[in-house]
Formats: C-alpha cells, sequence, structure tokens
C-alpha cells in the first residue's frame, strides 16, 4: 500500500473519528438551528450542530462560549479537540485531547486517548516531507494506540489505526534509510572525489613544482652554459688577440730581423759597386805594382849610348 493510499485512508479515518465522536457525552443531540447561547449544554449543542455542518471554526466558537460557562468540564475540552483537529490545529487539538483524558470518565478519557493519537497520526501524514519529525509523531501514536488497547482491547480504532502507524512508520523508515544510504554514498562519493581532486591538485602541484624545478635548472643550465660560452668567446677573444700579439710580435720580429739583415747585410748595387770598387783597387794595386815594377827595372838596366840611326846609302 503506497503513502498516498494510507494518507487517504487515514483522512477517511479522521472522517470516521469525528463522526463516531461527534456526539461526546457531553453533547446533547439536536439538529435544530441553535437558540441564544443560554447555557453551556446549549452551547455544546449548538457547536455540534456546526461541526456536523462542516463549520468547525463556528463549532469552536461556541464550544469556547460553554468552557466560560463551566470550565471543568472534560466533554467540553473533547469537543474543542474536535475543532480543533478539523482545522488542523494539531498541537491544540492534541492538548484538548490530552486534559479531556484526564475525565474520570472511562469512556470519555479512552475517546480523548484515541483523538491525541490520532493528532499525532495525521500529523506524521502532514510532516511526511521530514522523515525524522514523522517518525518521531508516528511513534508518539503508536505508543498512545497500545496504551489505549491495553485499557480498552475492545476499542473499535485503535487496533486498525495503529497497524497502520506501524505500516506508514516502516515504510518511511526505510525510505529515510535509503535516503540516508544515498547520501552517505553521496559523501562517499563526493570524499573520493575531493580526494581525487586533492591527490590531482597535489600532482599537479608537483607537476608546477618539478616544472619550476626544471625550468629552473633549465635556466641555471642556460645561465651556466651561456657563462661558459661568453667565457669561451672571452677565451677565444682573448686567444685570437694573443695570436695576433704573437702573429703582430712575430712580424714586427721578423720584419725587424729583416730590417737588421737588410740593414747589415748590403744592398746588390751596394754589392757590385763594392765589388766594382774592390777590382778597381785591386787593378790600381796591380797597374801601381806594374809601375812600380817597371821603374825598377828600368834602375837596374845598364844604361847604353843611344845610337843614332844611320842610313846605308849602299
Amino acid at each position: 500500500m503506497t503513502l498516498r493510499t494510507r494518507r487517504c485512508d487515514f483522512k477517511g479515518l479522521c472522517h470516521a473519528l469525528i463522526a463516531v465522536l461527534a456526539v461526546s457525552p457531553a453533547a446533547i443531540a439536536d439538529e435544530k438551528v441553535p437558540p441564544p447561547v443560554r447555557s453551556a449544554s446549549q452551547a455544546v449543542r449548538n457547536g455540534n450542530e456546526r461541526l456536523r455542518q462542516g463549520d468547525a471554526e463556528g463549532a469552536l466558537q461556541q464550544y469556547d462560549e460553554a468552557e466560560k460557562l463551566k470550565p471543568d468540564a472534560k466533554e467540553i475540552a473533547f469537543d474543542q479537540g474536535l475543532s480543533y483537529f478539523k482545522l488542523g490545529r494539531f498541537d491544540e487539538a492534541r492538548q484538548s485531547f490530552e486534559e479531556a483524558a484526564e475525565s474520570e470518565n472511562d469512556e470519555l478519557s479512552a475517546d480523548a486517548l484515541y483523538g491525541a493519537a490520532a493528532v499525532d497520526h495525521a500529523q506524521a501524514f502532514a510532516e511526511s516531507g521530514q522523515p525524522r519529525q514523522a517518525l518521531s509523531k508516528l511513534e508518539s501514536a503508536m505508543q498512545k494506540y497500545q496504551d489505549l488497547l491495553a485499557r480498552r482491547p475492545d476499542h473499535p480504532l485503535s487496533r486498525d489505526a495503529n497497524y497502520k502507524a506501524a505500516s506508514l512508520w516502516r515504510e518511511i523508515k526505510r525510505q529515510l534509510e535509503q535516503q540516508q544510504q544515498q547520501s552517505s554514498d553521496q559523501k562517499e562519493q563526493n570524499n573520493d572525489e575531493k580526494k581525487e581532486r586533492q591527490s590531482s591538485s597535489e600532482e599537479q602541484k608537483e607537476s608546477d613544482e618539478q616544472q619550476e624545478q626544471n625550468q629552473g635548472e633549465s635556466s641555471q643550465q642556460r645561465e651556466q652554459q651561456e657563462k661558459q660560452n661568453q667565457e669561451k668567446q672571452s677565451q677565444d677573444q682573448q686567444s685570437q688577440e694573443q695570436d695576433q700579439e704573437q702573429k703582430s710580435e712575430s712580424s714586427e720580429s721578423k720584419e725587424s730581423e729583416e730590417q737588421s739583415a737588410q740593414e747589415q747585410k748590403p744592398s746588390a748595387a751596394e754589392q757590385e759597386e763594392q765589388v766594382s770598387r774592390e777590382q778597381a783597387e785591386r787593378k790600381l794595386r796591380e797597374m801601381m805594382q806594374a809601375i812600380r815594377d817597371r821603374k825598377k827595372n828600368r834602375r837596374e838596366e845598364p844604361q847604353k849610348v843611344p845610337v843614332s840611326r844611320v842610313e846605308k846609302d849602299w
């Protein structure tokens, strides 16, 4: 049986309760138009008539008038509970029924206890959207039904109402457990997702840190490489400069040596000139020597008388 079906059955039960208990031991049946209030009994009769006509608000006004005239009458409290119940004012209805249940009249006390249980039962339907509160109201209703059955096992409505309340309690309990399970599953799923997100976040963080570290290392490596390149370039430049200086020094040294050699070694023209001069000097010495030799020979030759050439005439 579905919750909707049980709700409709309980509404019928409540109407049956009103129909059965509308004429309480304090009520005086009178279907005529109520005359002006002159006594508590008359006010109760007027209230009963209006309640049968569906005017729960007007009935409650009549019961309040009767209470003013007879405040200690538990029967009036019971009738007020019926009006409050029909108006859906459950807390006030429960209070009125509980007050009527203190009556020394066993029949009135049993009906009032059933009315209080019916209020809890009906309120559980009204709060079906809030399972925990509905379960609490159903448990209270079942406890009252069971207390009533312990006192009046032959009460016409309590046993069936208690069975329906228990069935509804089990259904709501099952729904609540399903919701709790779903909530637990959802919570577990959320926790798993949260853990996954955290894990993913940690992995991403580690990846970012590793990437930053790699970038830092790469940056350091680049800086070191650039530094090495710069140092190498500087060394190459210094080496080139040294080579150039060495070449320049070598060139200058070679030039200096050549210049020195050139300075030390006479040129070809000078050599030719020197050779010519030496030859001339040598020839001159030879000529001078030849002249000296002729002079010497001339001194050594005997002087001869020169003889004039005689020409012969024969």
